[in-house]
C-alpha cells in the first residue's frame, strides 16, 4: 500500500518589503499555480522545462487559455529538450486564444546539450513562483512512490518581481528573435543578475567562467559557519567539494538531504561516490527514502537559496537556471527548522552504513557514474557550446505565435 508523504508546514516571511511563501505539500503547490494564473489581470509570462500532456498540464493550459480569453496577454515559453516530446497541437489552444508559445532550442540533437532548466511564473508583474516542479502531475501528488516527485515551490510578491520580469522579457526576445547568438544569452543572464540586496535574482548559463550564481555559491560557501543542502542531485567538481570540508575543517556544520530514488540511477550513484570525503570531514548525510527527492535548496547561515539549479555540473555549469538567494534569518531560521524536520524520514548514511555500502562493485558503479555526469556530460556539452559561442551563434529556436 502506498503510504502518504508527509506533511510540511509552508515557511513563510517578509523582506525588503517582499512576501515570501515556501511551500513543500504538492496540493498547495498546485493549487497556488492554477489560482495565480486564475487571478492574474494583466499579464502572464512563464517558462517550464518540461510541460507534458496530462491531467495537471492539461489544467494548466486550459487556465492559459482561460486567461487569454478573457484579455490577458499571455507568454509561454518551454525547454525544446525538457519538453521535446509534448507536441505543438498541444499548445495550439493557448495560441489560437491569443496567447504566444515558443521554445527554447527546439532543434533534435544539440537541444539535448543546451538546455533551459528554469521554472518561471509571473503574474501581473507582481507575483512570482519559482522552485523546481515542473507542469506534469507526478510533481505535485501526495502519495509516496518512486514515481512522485518530493518538490517546492517559492512563491514572491512584492518590488523583487520586477526585476525578474526584466530578465523573462529579455529572454522572451532572445527566443522570439532571428538572431540567437549564445553570448548574447549569457549577456542577459549576466545583466540580469543582481550583485547586492537582500533579495538576489542570480542565474547561470553556458559562461566561458563562473556564472553569477556560481560565484555567489563560491563566496558563501567559503565563509559559511553552517551549511544545509536538499538536492535532487549532488555531483559538484573536486572544487566545491573541498569548500564543503573546509566548512567542517574550521569547527562549522554540513549536513546533506540526497534523493535515494531517481528517475536516473546514474544520478544516485554519482552523489553516493561524493559521501566519503564529507563523511571523513565531519558532515552528515541524510537519503530521502521511498520517492524522489527534486527539492534544490541550500541554506548558508542566515541566506537561503531555491530555485532550479542543483548541486551538479550541469546546474553550475551549464544549464539555464534561476536561483533567489535570501538574506534573512527569520526566513532561514524557518526554512531550517523545516529541513531538520526531514530527517526522520530519511536514512542517515553513517560513516558504518557507509562502509557496509560501499563495496568494491558499488564503489566502482559510483564512479563510473560520477565519471558520466560530472565529465563526460559536462566535457562535451561545454565543448560545444563554447565552440558555438566562438561562431556566435546558436540553433534557431521554434517560434509559434509570436
Amino acid at each position: 500500500m502506498v503510504r502518504q508523504a508527509p506533511a510540511f508546514d509552508d515557511v513563510t516571511a517578509e523582506v525588503d518589503g517582499n512576501a515570501l511563501c515556501l511551500i513543500f505539500d504538492g496540493a498547495r503547490r498546485l493549487a497556488q499555480l492554477l489560482d495565480t494564473i486564475a487571478g492574474a489581470q494583466e499579464s502572464l509570462r512563464l517558462f517550464f522545462y518540461i510541460f507534458v500532456d496530462d491531467p495537471v498540464g492539461r489544467d494548466v493550459r486550459d487556465a492559459l487559455v482561460a486567461a487569454s480569453a478573457r484579455g490577458v496577454k499571455v507568454w509561454l515559453f518551454v525547454d525544446g529538450f525538457g519538453s521535446g516530446e509534448t507536441g505543438d497541437v498541444f499548445f495550439a489552444p493557448l495560441v489560437q486564444a491569443g496567447g504566444r508559445f515558443g521554445r527554447f532550442n527546439s532543434r533534435f540533437g544539440t537541444r539535448y546539450l543546451l538546455r533551459n532548466h528554469q521554472k518561471i511564473v509571473i503574474a501581473d508583474g507582481r507575483v512570482a513562483i519559482i522552485g523546481g516542479a515542473n507542469v506534469q502531475q507526478s510533481y505535485f501528488q501526495a502519495n509516496a512512490s518512486r514515481w512522485h516527485w518530493h518538490d517546492i515551490a517559492l512563491r514572491i510578491e512584492g518590488p523583487a518581481v520586477h526585476r525578474l520580469v526584466g530578465y523573462f522579457d529579455a529572454l522572451r526576445r532572445w527566443i522570439l528573435g532571428e538572431k540567437h547568438k549564445l553570448r548574447g544569452m549569457t549577456q542577459i543572464l549576466a545583466r540580469r543578475s543582481d550583485r547586492k540586496g537582500s533579495l538576489r535574482w542570480l542565474f547561470n548559463g553556458p559562461f566561458r567562467r563562473m556564472s553569477p550564481l556560481t560565484l555567489a555559491l563560491k563566496h558563501d560557501l567559503e565563509v559559511g559557519q553552517r551549511v544545509e543542502m536538499m538536492q535532487a542531485y549532488f555531483a559538484p567538481n573536486w572544487g566545491m567539494l573541498r569548500r564543503i570540508g573546509r566548512i567542517m575543517k574550521r569547527g562549522g556544520l554540513f549536513r546533506l538531504i540526497v534523493s535515494s530514488v531517481s528517475d536516473n540511477r546514474v544520478t544516485v550513484g554519482a552523489a553516493r561516490h561524493c559521501y566519503g570525503g564529507i563523511l571523513k570531514r565531519g558532515g552528515a548525510i541524510y537519503e530521502w527514502r521511498d520517492q524522489p527527492l527534486h527539492a534544490k535548496l541550500m541554506i548558508m547561515d542566515d541566506i537561503v537559496y531555491v530555485g532550479s539549479a542543483n548541486f551538479d555540473m550541469r546546474s553550475l555549469f551549464i544549464n539555464g537556471e534561476v536561483m533567489l538567494r535570501i538574506d534573512d534569518a527569520t526566513f532561514a531560521a524557518g526554512v531550517r527548522a523545516t529541513f531538520d524536520a526531514h530527517l526522520s524520514d530519511c536514512r542517515e548514511i553513517t560513516p558504518q552504513l557507509f562502509d557496509a555500502m560501499a563495496r568494491p562493485f558499488a564503489r566502482l558503479g559510483w564512479l563510473i557514474s560520477y565519471f558520466i555526469v560530472s565529465t563526460v556530460d559536462f566535457t562535451i556539452t561545454r565543448r560545444f557550446s563554447l565552440k558555438r559561442r566562438a561562431r556566435k551563434k546558436i540553433v534557431p529556436s521554434e517560434k509559434i505565435g509570436r
